[in-house]
């Protein structure tokens, strides 16, 4: 047996906890898998555990790369963390990949594209790289949100490496993939071993208080001496006539962006008491909104995307979801039902159908496998009011049914700024309608 332990879950759940606990218990070395904490120093905007919380278990990929270079691409991290696997099983321990960036754990537990993509010159505009996909593989340009600069960049970096277009090969793999599983029931093993999944997921709203006052403390700890020392960093390399490709990297962790307003002003009139007190505020309160929309960019992420590939490769009942919404009960409903779990897996028991673990479990499982069930209609449907995109029909009708989008009309028609072609005819009567969960699901 090769076992192997992955841990999903959005930030501020208890992943990392979990994590050390299992490895205290069962001879394991741990994986990092986000991205950001994959940055050397600055501990508190990358929320790394500290020495002590680490409790001496190895912690492999963690403060590994320096500020000034890029963040792996997906095949690069796959191939690192494969060969660190490896030598943690040469060493008799149980190898334990953990962390937020949820393209990292699919890329190393799910085939990727090709195996080795180059990256893209620093700096490529999104419109230019847009423009650029058109020109090469219209298919798959049509099929991502112009805003979506990863999956744009993904899909010319694939051209470049192959030659092929991306939706050529995506096809490809749809139909290998479905005469691949056509003969068989379930997946005995995987080409990383045998392999046991935890999701760590707390509901929204409880999830977000504790985020917002993770932020507080985080601004307690020194969060701010931090983010001075990014922006310090970021004017010197300017300073210098070094080109910074700020859409990616360091530059775009939570907590920089967001008091870079704030530093420039301490810097500009460091005296300015009241205005730099209100900039301050300002930035926490941005901090956390940009936390707690990560934290349901994580969970769409896996309700949409993970569970989907998962059910494709048969992994679905590997999956278990452990409730960490009341976090007076983290040790009762994570610790000890993470614990049993990782003991009958080790020990090759059958293992509980995961619906078993809560009635969270079963409801949002189930509610996840509907959903990536559920075959969307295409479309590409721009609306000028609001300049959002969407690209399928059931998201253009929850756009324009929200409440969101009901405001923009009511003002713009104040405004007598609305061209008559440019309102959809539903729009008109939409009062005051409830908001739309799908409306969140329109890509960022």
């Amino acid at each position: 047996m090769k076992p192997l332990i992955i841990i999903y879950g959005s930030t501020g759940t208890g992943k990392s906890d979990l994590a050390v606990e299992l490895a205290t218990r069962y001879n394991g070395e741990i994986i990092n898998a986000d991205a950001m904490q994959m940055y050397n120093g600055l501990p508190i905007i990358t929320n790394k555990l500290t020495t002590e919380e680490q409790r001496g278990i190895p912690h492999h990929l963690l403060g590994s790369i320096e500020l000034h270079e890029d963040p792996w691409v997906v095949t690069q991290f796959k191939k690192e963390a494969t060969r660190i696997i490896s030598e943690i099983r040469g060493r008799g321990k149980l190898p334990i990949v953990v962390g937020g960036t949820s393209y990292y754990l699919d890329g190393l537990l799910l085939k990727g594209l090709v195996e080795d993509q180059p990256a893209l010159e620093g700096g490529a505009h999104p419109e230019a790289m847009l423009a650029k996909l058109r020109e090469v593989d219209p298919v798959i340009a049509d099929k991502w949100h112009p805003n979506d600069a990863r999956k744009i960049r993904t899909s010319l970096e694939i051209y470049f490496a192959t030659g092929r277009r991306a939706s050529d090969i995506y096809a490809e793999q749809r139909i290998k993939k479905e005469s691949k599983w056509a003969s068989k029931d379930t997946a005995q093993t995987h080409g990383l071993g045998e392999i046991l999944l935890f999701w760590l997921y707390a509901q929204r709203e409880v999830l977000n208080e504790r985020l917002d006052q993770r932020v507080d403390k985080m601004v307690r700890s020194g969060l701010l001496g931090e983010t001075a020392e990014v922006y310090d960093y970021l004017q010197q390399r300017l300073a210098a006539g070094e080109t910074v490709d700020r859409s990616k990297g360091i530059w775009q962790s939570i907590g920089f962006r967001q008091f870079e307003p704030y530093l420039t002003a301490v810097k500009a009139t460091p005296d300015a008491g009241p205005a730099l007190a209100k900039l301050k505020e300002a930035g926490i309160e941005e901090t956390k909104a940009a936390t707690r929309q990560y934290a349901k960019y994580q969970v769409r992420w896996m309700t949409m995307k993970t569970i989907a590939s998962l059910q494709e490769e048969k992994l679905l009942d590997r999956l278990y979801l452990l409730d960490s919404t009341d976090i007076s009960r983290w040790k009762q409903e994570v610790l000890e039902k993470g614990v049993e779990l990782a003991r009958q897996f080790l020990a090759d028991e059958q293992l509980p159908p995961p619906t078993d673990m809560s009635d969270t479990a079963r409801e949002v499982l189930a509610g996840s496998v509907e959903r990536s069930n559920r075959e969307d209609t295409p479309c590409r449907k721009t609306c000028d009011i609001c300049q959002k995109t969407l690209l399928t029909e059931e998201l253009w009708q929850a756009h324009i049914t929200s409440r969101k989008h009901a405001k923009a009309v009511r003002g713009a028609k104040k405004r007598m700024l609305i061209p008559a072609h440019a309102v959809p005819s539903r729009s008109l009567v939409a009062v005051e309608p409830e908001p739309s969960e799908q409306d969140s699901k329109q890509h960022q």
